[in-house]
């Protein structure tokens, strides 16, 4: 009885500390998250939810398709979140550009940060995900 207590004990006591860091739990989860504004406030509000996801779940597969007003996130002359793009870029997390909103707004690859992906169609991408397990987020605000 008195094991059965102190493993009990043990047991709640990792579970607060995991709380206190941010960590949920270590499971790889699989998110895609759409993102289509172009303001400043939602490319914050982005990478914000990237920031708040891997805090709960650091091993958490996360890719960002930007479509439409949201690829201003990814194109070097108008991200306003271009260093936390390149961060959470650094620590796996994929950001992915619409192929057909590139050809609409007559963008190249060369455009875009360094760290971006280019995908043929965002509506695709979104969908094989999902497809294939992945929990489907809309991103921003």
């Amino acid at each position: 009885m008195k094991a059965m207590l102190f493993l009990l004990i043990c047991f709640s006591t990792n579970l607060f500390a995991q709380q206190a860091n941010g960590v949920i739990d270590m499971k790889p989860h699989k998110i895609v998250m759409q993102f289509t504004d172009s303001d400043s406030l939602s490319q914050a509000s982005i990478v914000g939810q990237v920031k708040n996801i891997r805090t709960a779940w650091p091993n958490a597969e996360i890719e960002v398709v930007c479509h439409g007003p949201g690829l201003d996130l990814l194109i070097n002359k108008t991200s306003k979140a271009s260093a936390q793009v390149a961060e959470w870029s650094s620590k796996g997390v994929v950001f992915a550009a619409c192929g057909n909103t590139m050809k609409r707004k007559n963008l190249k690859p060369e455009d875009l940060l360094k760290v971006s992906t280019v995908v043929p169609s965002a509506m695709i991408e979104l969908t094989l995900k999902q497809e294939s397990g992945w929990a489907y987020v809309k991103g921003g605000h």
